[in-house]
């Protein structure tokens, strides 16, 4: 049992360092439900990659959007359904993925610039019941 703990010990000191000077991610998990979110707030570093997993606990789809932010995204994984896409709701927004009932999904994104942004649900009515959140992005010392 202790050599496992040491071994896995040592295997995760020796992938830190061989990061070089590579960002490190911030990795978070966002639980959707009909119709919520938990955590409420997150808080994330302004500069650095965040790769952010949407859970979706409930059986309708949601999604997780921001109107206007500074953000560079990369969807590694969207399980929304194809029409939730036809209706361009990405075309409106400036950080957006979704998830169907059940699913789960994954961006990657790196905001530039700290401060705090509502995050909600942009399905029909989702906001309006309460499916709303903040990011904190904050400057890193």
């Amino acid at each position: 049992m202790f050599r496992k703990i040491f071994f896995n010990l040592v295997f995760a000191v020796l992938l830190t360092s061989c990061g070089g000077d590579a960002k490190p991610t911030t990795e978070l998990t966002l639980d959707a439900t009909d119709f919520a979110y938990s955590p409420l707030s997150i808080t994330v570093p302004a500069g650095e990659p965040v790769l952010l997993t949407l859970k979706n606990l409930g059986s309708l789809e949601h999604d997780f959007v921001i109107e206007k932010i500074d953000v560079k995204t990369d969807v590694i994984q969207d399980s929304g359904s194809d029409a939730h896409h036809a209706h361009g709701a990405e075309a409106n927004y400036d950080l957006h993925f979704s998830a169907q009932g059940g699913e789960t999904s994954v961006i990657q994104f790196t905001v530039s610039e700290p401060g705090a942004y509502q995050f909600f649900c942009s399905v029909a009515g989702h906001k309006e019941a309460g499916m709303i959140g903040e990011l904190i992005v904050v400057t890193q010392n």
